[in-house]
């Protein structure tokens, strides 16, 4: 029974240690250029824990993909000031991402699996944004149907000519 008990104790402890190390890889950092950020949300514990960071931040980006809006990761991002000096910069950006600017006119330049993007906008520094970028799928699996072997295999009767 005693062995049972510890056995159940320490894997409870386990499990538990790992939820909080899993939370804890969220928090905040700071880019080359000094700006303060945090990046997650993968999995529904960091997209927890990053919504205790979401009133310290001004600006918040959402990356994803595709109609269905899938959330993707290891996005390069840079933004780019009024003068196209680049201010903000992060190699490996998660889905989500939170971080303050100052109030001005900004471009962001985020690339995905070779694709890039450009969004030009203007931020208040007093008030909270938010920025989705989507990359569109070529070919969408939401709306492909799976062919079957039956499907492949029929082929169209031929049409007599008169």
């Amino acid at each position: 029974m005693l062995k049972k008990y510890c056995l159940s104790l320490a894997i409870c402890l386990s499990l538990f240690a790992a939820g909080v190390c899993h939370a804890d890889e969220i928090s905040i950092q700071q880019d080359v250029h000094g700006v303060q950020y945090v990046t997650g949300g993968i999995g529904s514990e960091e997209v927890e824990a990053m919504e205790a960071f979401k009133k310290q931040f001004n600006l918040y980006f959402l990356f994803s993909e595709g109609k269905a809006g899938r959330v993707i990761d290891d996005i390069q991002l840079a933004i780019l000031d009024s003068k196209n000096q680049e201010v903000f910069t992060l190699d490996h950006a998660a889905p989500r991402l939170l971080l303050n600017l100052p109030s001005g006119k900004y471009q962001a330049v985020a690339s995905y699996l070779g694709s890039e993007q450009r969004y030009r906008f203007v931020h208040d520094a007093k008030k909270s944004k938010r920025i989705i970028l989507n990359w569109k799928n070529k070919i969408d699996e939401d709306t492909v149907e799976p062919v079957t072997d039956d499907q492949s295999a029929e082929e169209p009767a031929p049409t007599a000519t008169p």
